[in-house]
Protein backbone atom coordinates (compact mmCIF):
# COMPACT_ATOMS: atom_id res chain seq x y z
CA UNK A 1 0.00 0.00 0.00
CA UNK A 2 1.07 3.58 -0.53
CA UNK A 3 2.14 5.46 2.58
CA UNK A 4 -0.96 7.01 4.14
CA UNK A 5 -0.76 10.73 4.75
CA UNK A 6 -2.27 12.28 7.86
CA UNK A 7 -5.10 14.80 7.98
CA UNK A 8 -2.57 17.51 8.85
CA UNK A 9 -0.38 16.62 5.88
CA UNK A 10 -3.38 16.60 3.53
CA UNK A 11 -4.44 20.00 4.81
CA UNK A 12 -0.98 21.37 4.02
CA UNK A 13 -1.12 19.81 0.55
CA UNK A 14 -4.60 21.18 -0.23
CA UNK A 15 -3.58 24.70 0.75
CA UNK A 16 -0.36 24.55 -1.27
CA UNK A 17 -1.23 25.84 -4.75
CA UNK A 18 2.11 24.62 -6.10
CA UNK A 19 0.97 21.07 -5.34
CA UNK A 20 -2.82 21.20 -5.64
CA UNK A 21 -4.11 22.48 -8.96
CA UNK A 22 -7.68 23.47 -9.80
CA UNK A 23 -8.39 20.12 -11.49
CA UNK A 24 -7.17 18.21 -8.43
CA UNK A 25 -9.53 20.15 -6.20
CA UNK A 26 -12.39 19.65 -8.67
CA UNK A 27 -11.87 15.88 -8.58
CA UNK A 28 -11.94 15.87 -4.79
CA UNK A 29 -14.97 18.16 -4.52
CA UNK A 30 -16.93 16.07 -7.01
CA UNK A 31 -16.15 12.86 -5.16
CA UNK A 32 -16.78 14.39 -1.72
CA UNK A 33 -20.39 15.20 -2.62
CA UNK A 34 -21.31 11.52 -3.08
CA UNK A 35 -22.56 9.41 -0.22
CA UNK A 36 -19.62 7.67 1.39
CA UNK A 37 -17.33 9.86 -0.74
CA UNK A 38 -17.27 7.19 -3.43
CA UNK A 39 -18.19 7.14 -7.11
CA UNK A 40 -17.09 5.65 -10.40
CA UNK A 41 -13.92 7.24 -11.74
CA UNK A 42 -15.65 7.58 -15.11
CA UNK A 43 -18.61 9.27 -13.44
CA UNK A 44 -16.35 11.95 -11.99
CA UNK A 45 -14.94 12.46 -15.47
CA UNK A 46 -18.43 12.91 -16.94
CA UNK A 47 -19.39 15.44 -14.26
CA UNK A 48 -16.20 17.38 -14.93
CA UNK A 49 -17.09 17.60 -18.60
CA UNK A 50 -14.93 14.90 -20.17
CA UNK A 51 -16.56 12.88 -22.93
CA UNK A 52 -15.84 9.78 -24.98
CA UNK A 53 -15.43 6.14 -24.04
CA UNK A 54 -12.90 6.87 -21.27
CA UNK A 55 -13.92 10.07 -19.44
CA UNK A 56 -11.74 8.98 -16.53
CA UNK A 57 -8.57 8.94 -18.68
CA UNK A 58 -7.59 12.60 -18.16
CA UNK A 59 -8.22 12.20 -14.42
CA UNK A 60 -5.86 9.22 -14.20
CA UNK A 61 -3.15 11.27 -15.91
CA UNK A 62 -3.63 14.20 -13.55
CA UNK A 63 -3.74 11.97 -10.47
CA UNK A 64 -0.39 10.52 -11.53
CA UNK A 65 1.13 13.98 -11.97
CA UNK A 66 -0.36 15.14 -8.67
CA UNK A 67 1.01 12.14 -6.77
CA UNK A 68 4.49 12.76 -8.18
CA UNK A 69 4.35 16.41 -7.11
CA UNK A 70 3.39 15.35 -3.59
CA UNK A 71 6.15 12.73 -3.52
CA UNK A 72 8.73 15.51 -3.87
CA UNK A 73 7.72 16.77 -0.42
CA UNK A 74 6.75 13.57 1.41
CA UNK A 75 8.35 10.14 1.69
CA UNK A 76 5.88 7.95 -0.20
CA UNK A 77 6.17 4.37 -1.40
CA UNK A 78 3.73 3.89 -4.24
CA UNK A 79 2.24 0.46 -4.85
CA UNK A 80 4.14 -1.13 -7.71
CA UNK A 81 1.92 -2.56 -10.44
CA UNK A 82 4.68 -3.67 -12.81
CA UNK A 83 8.21 -2.64 -13.68
CA UNK A 84 8.40 1.13 -13.03
CA UNK A 85 4.60 1.45 -13.16
CA UNK A 86 2.63 2.37 -10.07
CA UNK A 87 -0.92 2.75 -8.79
CA UNK A 88 -0.76 6.45 -8.03
CA UNK A 89 -4.47 6.68 -7.26
CA UNK A 90 -4.14 4.66 -4.06
CA UNK A 91 -2.45 7.61 -2.38
CA UNK A 92 -5.84 9.39 -2.50
CA UNK A 93 -8.46 6.67 -2.79
CA UNK A 94 -9.41 3.14 -1.95
CA UNK A 95 -10.37 1.55 -5.27
CA UNK A 96 -12.01 -1.57 -6.65
CA UNK A 97 -13.68 -2.92 -9.78
CA UNK A 98 -17.47 -2.91 -9.81
CA UNK A 99 -18.47 -4.66 -13.01
CA UNK A 100 -17.23 -2.63 -15.96
CA UNK A 101 -16.58 0.48 -13.84
CA UNK A 102 -13.86 1.31 -11.32
CA UNK A 103 -14.82 2.82 -7.98
CA UNK A 104 -12.84 5.51 -6.16
CA UNK A 105 -13.52 6.07 -2.46
CA UNK A 106 -11.78 9.04 -0.88
CA UNK A 107 -9.52 8.19 2.05
CA UNK A 108 -10.91 9.45 5.38
CA UNK A 109 -7.90 11.63 6.16
CA UNK A 110 -8.28 13.47 2.85
CA UNK A 111 -12.03 13.92 3.35
CA UNK A 112 -11.44 15.37 6.83
CA UNK A 113 -8.76 17.72 5.48
CA UNK A 114 -11.16 19.02 2.82
CA UNK A 115 -13.75 19.69 5.52
CA UNK A 116 -11.25 21.37 7.86
CA UNK A 117 -9.93 23.54 5.02
CA UNK A 118 -13.51 24.43 3.95
CA UNK A 119 -12.70 23.17 0.46
CA UNK A 120 -15.47 20.56 0.11
CA UNK A 121 -17.32 22.70 -2.45
CA UNK A 122 -20.67 21.69 -0.94
CA UNK A 123 -23.64 23.87 -1.80
CA UNK A 124 -26.08 24.54 1.03
CA UNK A 125 -29.60 25.89 0.61
CA UNK A 126 -31.50 27.99 3.11
CA UNK A 127 -34.67 25.92 2.81
CA UNK A 128 -32.93 22.60 3.34
CA UNK A 129 -33.25 21.14 6.83
CA UNK A 130 -30.92 18.25 7.71
CA UNK A 131 -33.07 15.24 8.56
CA UNK A 132 -31.03 14.69 11.75
CA UNK A 133 -32.44 17.96 13.12
CA UNK A 134 -36.08 17.30 12.28
CA UNK A 135 -36.92 15.25 15.35
CA UNK A 136 -39.25 17.18 17.60
CA UNK A 137 -39.93 19.92 15.08
CA UNK A 138 -43.64 19.42 14.54
CA UNK A 139 -45.00 22.96 14.36
CA UNK A 140 -44.43 25.59 11.73
CA UNK A 141 -42.91 23.27 9.15
CA UNK A 142 -45.05 23.09 6.02
CA UNK A 143 -42.56 21.35 3.79
CA UNK A 144 -38.91 20.37 3.64
CA UNK A 145 -36.79 19.89 0.57
CA UNK A 146 -33.93 17.47 1.16
CA UNK A 147 -31.27 18.08 -1.46
CA UNK A 148 -29.54 14.87 -2.47
CA UNK A 149 -25.85 14.50 -3.22
CA UNK A 150 -26.35 14.68 -7.00
CA UNK A 151 -28.15 18.01 -6.72
CA UNK A 152 -25.65 19.36 -4.19
CA UNK A 153 -22.63 18.40 -6.28
CA UNK A 154 -21.10 21.71 -7.47
CA UNK A 155 -19.74 20.34 -10.73
CA UNK A 156 -22.92 18.46 -11.67
CA UNK A 157 -24.92 21.59 -10.91
CA UNK A 158 -22.57 23.72 -13.02
CA UNK A 159 -22.96 21.50 -16.08
CA UNK A 160 -26.72 21.43 -15.63
CA UNK A 161 -27.16 25.22 -15.50
CA UNK A 162 -24.59 25.84 -18.25
CA UNK A 163 -26.74 23.73 -20.56
CA UNK A 164 -30.30 24.51 -19.37
CA UNK A 165 -29.78 28.04 -18.08
CA UNK A 166 -30.78 29.68 -14.80
CA UNK A 167 -34.53 29.93 -15.37
CA UNK A 168 -36.86 27.54 -13.55
CA UNK A 169 -37.84 24.63 -15.79
CA UNK A 170 -41.35 24.77 -14.36
CA UNK A 171 -42.43 28.40 -13.86
CA UNK A 172 -39.58 30.05 -15.84
CA UNK A 173 -38.60 32.36 -12.96
CA UNK A 174 -35.20 34.00 -13.54
CA UNK A 175 -33.92 35.32 -10.22
CA UNK A 176 -31.55 37.87 -11.72
CA UNK A 177 -34.31 39.37 -13.85
CA UNK A 178 -36.69 39.43 -10.88
CA UNK A 179 -34.38 40.51 -8.06
CA UNK A 180 -31.43 42.07 -9.85
CA UNK A 181 -27.81 41.34 -8.92
CA UNK A 182 -28.73 39.71 -5.60
CA UNK A 183 -30.47 36.94 -7.57
CA UNK A 184 -27.64 36.37 -10.04
CA UNK A 185 -26.72 32.69 -10.36
CA UNK A 186 -29.32 31.48 -7.86
CA UNK A 187 -31.29 28.34 -8.71
CA UNK A 188 -31.86 24.85 -7.36
CA UNK A 189 -31.38 21.76 -9.48
CA UNK A 190 -33.79 18.83 -9.38
CA UNK A 191 -33.01 15.18 -10.04
CA UNK A 192 -35.51 13.70 -12.51
CA UNK A 193 -35.06 10.14 -11.28
CA UNK A 194 -36.38 9.46 -7.75
CA UNK A 195 -33.50 8.81 -5.37
CA UNK A 196 -35.21 5.60 -4.22
CA UNK A 197 -34.74 4.19 -7.73
CA UNK A 198 -31.01 4.79 -8.01
CA UNK A 199 -28.01 3.27 -6.29
CA UNK A 200 -25.17 5.04 -4.55
CA UNK A 201 -22.97 4.71 -7.61
CA UNK A 202 -25.53 5.66 -10.23
CA UNK A 203 -23.83 6.93 -13.40
CA UNK A 204 -25.30 10.44 -13.42
CA UNK A 205 -25.64 12.54 -16.57
CA UNK A 206 -25.89 16.17 -15.37
CA UNK A 207 -27.58 17.34 -18.56
CA UNK A 208 -30.15 14.57 -18.97
CA UNK A 209 -30.77 13.81 -15.29
CA UNK A 210 -30.88 17.27 -13.71
CA UNK A 211 -33.03 20.34 -14.33
CA UNK A 212 -32.86 23.87 -12.87
CA UNK A 213 -35.88 24.70 -10.72
CA UNK A 214 -36.79 27.48 -8.30
CA UNK A 215 -37.14 26.57 -4.58
CA UNK A 216 -40.95 26.85 -4.67
CA UNK A 217 -41.32 24.52 -7.64
CA UNK A 218 -38.69 22.22 -6.16
CA UNK A 219 -40.76 21.91 -2.99
CA UNK A 220 -43.92 21.27 -5.00
CA UNK A 221 -42.23 18.60 -7.11
CA UNK A 222 -41.40 16.80 -3.86
CA UNK A 223 -44.88 17.32 -2.41
CA UNK A 224 -45.59 13.67 -3.16
CA UNK A 225 -43.55 10.50 -3.34
CA UNK A 226 -42.49 9.65 -5.98
CA UNK A 227 -42.00 13.28 -7.00
CA UNK A 228 -44.17 14.92 -9.61
CA UNK A 229 -42.78 15.16 -13.10
CA UNK A 230 -41.91 18.63 -14.35
CA UNK A 231 -44.58 18.51 -17.08
CA UNK A 232 -47.19 17.45 -14.52
CA UNK A 233 -46.43 20.48 -12.34
CA UNK A 234 -46.40 22.81 -15.35
CA UNK A 235 -49.85 21.52 -16.33
CA UNK A 236 -51.10 22.09 -12.78
CA UNK A 237 -49.89 25.69 -12.88
CA UNK A 238 -51.45 26.23 -16.27
CA UNK A 239 -54.77 24.74 -15.15
CA UNK A 240 -54.93 26.87 -12.02
CA UNK A 241 -53.89 30.15 -13.64
CA UNK A 242 -55.98 30.04 -16.80
CA UNK A 243 -59.03 32.33 -16.64
CA UNK A 244 -62.35 30.54 -16.27
CA UNK A 245 -64.22 30.28 -19.59
CA UNK A 246 -66.99 32.89 -19.72
CA UNK A 247 -65.63 34.87 -16.80
CA UNK A 248 -66.21 38.64 -17.08
CA UNK A 249 -64.72 39.60 -13.77
CA UNK A 250 -63.53 43.19 -13.53
CA UNK A 251 -60.09 43.83 -12.09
Amino acid sequence: MATDLTKTQWTEILLNRELTKELDLSIFQTLYAFEGHKAYASQIGVILGYKGKSPHGPLNLEIGRYAKRIAQYYDIEFTERSNRKYKFWDLFFNGWDDGKYFVWQMKPELAEALKTSQLTGEIQFADELPTSNLEGLTEGIKRTVTINSYERNPKARQLCVEYWGLSCSVCETDFKKFYGEVGKGFIHVHHLIPVSQIGQLYQIDPINDLRPVCPNCHAMLHKQNPPLKIEELKNMIKKNTEPTVGSDREI
